[in-house]
């Protein structure tokens, strides 16, 4: 079994789904749980939505392609939410690849800070992947971060982070950032990596987040 990690931009329009979550949204689209898509093309999903919650049932509440939702929460800025929406036509293209091709993308389907998708999907081969994302809309700007053997439970646990997640790992590692006390920052790491502090900031997150579902899913 092989899997691919890529990251998918998305193109202005007057979709909620670009409105909502574009690089300049109040709200930020943590991770997407659940989703499917029903014999009338339209999805339901399930995923975790940070911002005012309030103000993301007005947006859903106002807009033609969101048929129902809800939003459950114990919190103003942090919640689940449930949608059924009609999707934007290069997403609902986007969505079919499994049941065009012998792929199927492995949940949750995580976002990264300026809004773009980042999913992983597996198939059979490099082939199989590889025609899959031939299919992928334009539109939607793909940016493969890692293709290769999918990472099994009990496999070696650096297989399962990207390329660009073990180098920002082992810089700091080297830098004692992980070390008690703390020795280094993500300033420290940035000017190592000779990037922004913002691009560092999200790395060790994900690091983070991959390698304890791993090791207590």
């Amino acid at each position: 079994m092989r899997a691919v990690t890529f990251t998918l931009d998305q193109p202005d329009g007057s979709h909620i789904a670009y409105r909502m979550f574009g690089a300049d949204s109040e709200f930020e689209r943590e991770q997407i749980y659940h989703l499917n898509v029903l014999a009338d093309e339209t999805v339901i999903l399930l995923g975790r939505l940070r911002g005012d919650l309030d103000e993301a049932r007005r947006w859903l509440g106002d807009h033609t392609d969101v048929l129902g939702y809800s939003i459950s929460s114990e919190e103003p800025q942090d919640g689940l939410v449930y949608v059924h929406a009609r999707p934007p036509p290069v997403m609902k293209q986007f969505l079919e690849l499994p049941r065009i091709h012998e792929v199927f993308f492995n949940f949750p389907i995580g976002s990264t800070s300026d809004g773009r998708l980042s999913v992983e999907m597996l198939g059979e081969t490099n082939d199989v992947l590889r025609e899959a994302l031939a299919d992928v809309p334009p539109e939607l700007d793909v940016t493969i971060e890692r293709i290769g053997p999918y990472p099994e439970a009990g496999g070696h646990i650096l297989a399962l982070l990207t390329d660009r997640q073990r180098e920002v790992l082992d810089i700091a590692l080297s830098l004692g950032y992980y070390d008690v006390p703390r020795q280094a920052t993500h300033s420290d790491i940035a000017e190592r990596l000779d990037c922004s502090v913002a691009t560092v900031g999200e790395h060790p997150q994900k690091i983070e987040s991959r390698v304890f579902k791993h090791i207590h899913p």
